[in-house]
């Protein structure tokens, strides 16, 4: 066999996503950039809150963009669990690039019937980033 059917994430799933982190991040009473991309990590919807930091907007994108290339949440720890050191975090940053590789928590895959479709990302919650995302990256998968 030499093709395969993809599950892909269309605009409405995108925007599902999208309203989930955003509920998500007025529970915190934090401004913040929220980023959706594909599994090329292609944006496909973005919001900024209002008073949300101008810095946040790169940072959403390079988050989601992240999630989605690696197929795992951002932030130190690699696939399989291990705690990166510094090190070994900005090694990686630097090789993949900054903008396909974040080492900072807040992005994660978006899952439809556990197959990873996309990233989603939120950034100025603080602690409440990873959290939002998880739940807003898992949305459609129910």
């Amino acid at each position: 066999m030499y093709s395969y059917t993809a599950l892909k994430l269309s605009q409405e799933g995108a925007m599902k996503v999208l309203e989930t982190a955003v509920a998500g991040a007025k529970e915190t009473g934090r401004p913040v950039s929220v980023a959706v991309v594909d599994e090329g990590g292609h944006l496909m919807a973005f919001t900024r809150t209002d008073d949300a930091e101008l810095y946040s907007i790169q940072i959403a994108i390079a988050k989601a963009r992240s999630a989605a290339l690696t197929r795992c949440p951002t932030g130190k720890k690699s696939p399989t669990g291990n705690e990166r050191s510094d090190h070994h975090a900005l090694a990686i940053t630097l090789a993949a690039g900054t903008d396909s590789f974040v080492s900072i928590g807040g992005g994660a895959p978006i899952f439809i019937q556990g197959k990873v479709v996309g990233g989603v990302s939120v950034s100025g919650a603080g602690n409440n980033d990873e959290k939002i995302a998880k739940a807003a990256g898992e949305i459609l998968n129910q």
